[in-house]
């Protein structure tokens, strides 16, 4: 599975970053994006994987709905995730724009 990474989007106005399979998109350049939004914006990938995206996606709106974002369990698990290393092939795939599950 392939994923195309997407710096400074320009409709990305209200979040820094968002998961839209096949697309990773981050409202700042790619400068700027920090390894701790790129890790966070990652597991929501490994999370699309895990479920598939009809689940993933409709579980992340029934949680969005019951618990809000902050408490949305996908959320506090990419939370708790933000600050792990990035491994070597998830630098390269930063590098490359492409991020290869």
């Amino acid at each position: 599975m392939k994923v195309s990474i997407v710096y400074k989007s320009r409709w990305m106005f209200w979040a820094a970053g968002m998961v839209l399979w096949p697309w990773v998109w981050f409202n700042p350049a790619k400068m700027h994006v920090s390894n701790r939004l790129y890790r966070h914006e990652l597991e929501h990938c490994y999370q699309v994987k895990r479920l598939g995206r009809f689940k993933f996606y409709t579980t992340y709106l029934w949680y969005q709905l019951r618990y809000g974002y902050k408490k949305n369990p996908f959320e506090v698990e990419a939370n708790e995730r933000e600050n792990d290393p990035l491994t070597e092939q998830e630098k390269q795939w930063r590098e490359n724009g492409k991020i290869i599950l």
